[in-house]
């Protein structure tokens, strides 16, 4: 299990946890207090306590840190008022950074010019754009 090499890391697998169990489990079951046999293993006892409470539930594999979608993360109404604001509005704004600010000043949605742009680019969406100008005559270099 790789316990030859001084302490306990903060992170092991779930299997190192179960294998450390089962040897804390064997030393109490010989007399050993559950202290004294996590003291031998390079355990705190607090965190022996945690994993076996954890092992009763079958959860000794660690979940991954924080939740799994991000707290300001965009909300679907949120997309469904930007597709909105670009239907109707796009056409007269031709620009995601305008639309942004028309989204805000509506009151419809508030977000940065780079979420409305990576939104629309995500639905497939395109503004409309002024034509290309016509190229004016280059007038020759009076003498």
């Amino acid at each position: 299990m790789g316990l030859t090499r001084g302490p306990v890391p903060p992170r092991v697998p779930a299997p190192v946890k179960a294998g450390l169990l089962e040897l804390v489990d064997h030393a109490t079951g010989a007399g050993w207090s559950m202290r004294r046999a996590a003291d031998a293993l390079g355990l705190d006892h607090m965190r022996v306590l945690r994993w076996q409470q954890r092992r009763t539930t079958d959860q000794l594999e660690d979940r991954s840190p924080g939740p799994g979608e991000a707290l300001h993360a965009l909300l679907e109404c949120e997309r469904a008022a930007i597709v909105k604001l670009a239907e109707e509005w796009g056409e007269t704004d031709r620009s995601h950074r305008k639309l942004a600010h028309r989204g805000s000043r509506l009151g419809w949605v508030h977000v940065s010019e780079s979420t409305v742009l990576r939104v629309l680019t995500a639905e497939g969406i395109t503004l409309p754009s002024r034509p290309a100008r016509e190229r004016r005559e280059h007038t020759p270099f009076p003498d």
